[in-house]
């Protein structure tokens, strides 16, 4: 048995979202041509929902860019529809697609030597509020270099 495509199939349902997709791509295009060359290539794909236009992008940063140029992106779109949408959403994928997890930092803790030299000095300060804030200190730095 031979392996068949997807669009091979018989499918109303796959051929209407795939015409959606289309429209959301040639739409995708049409604003991109539209704004600055900087920021086009950092709009990732757009989706109509009723009288919203759905932008998505890579960073906040971006979004906020986009957010001024509201107004444009509106009118581009809906003469591109031939329908005036009334708000525009910009949302970020960052988290969604493929963003690599941070590594864990770990604390810049300084030596015992330093913590034990923090601990004896601790005792010759007169501010007994600043005594038992640096008494603290050096007991989480202990703490914290034991683990």
């Amino acid at each position: 048995m031979a392996f068949k495509l997807a669009q091979s199939f018989q499918n109303r349902t796959l051929a209407v979202y795939l015409g959606r997709l289309e429209q959301q791509q040639a739409l995708l295009r049409r604003i991109r041509a539209e704004l600055p060359q900087s920021l086009a290539g950092h709009v990732l794909h757009c989706v109509v929902h009723e009288n919203t236009l759905l932008l998505y992008t890579d960073s906040a940063a971006w979004a906020s860019q986009l957010r001024f140029l509201k107004q444009d992106i509106l009118q581009t779109a809906g003469k591109a529809q031939n329908y005036a949408f009334e708000k525009l959403q910009i949302r970020i994928l960052a988290d969604q697609i493929g963003a690599s997890p941070r590594p864990e930092s770990k604390a810049n803790l300084p030596s015992a030597e330093k913590i034990a030299m923090l601990r004896h000095q601790v005792d010759d300060i007169r501010d007994i509020r600043l005594q038992q804030a640096l008494q603290r200190l050096s007991a989480t730095l202990a703490r914290l270099k034991d683990e």
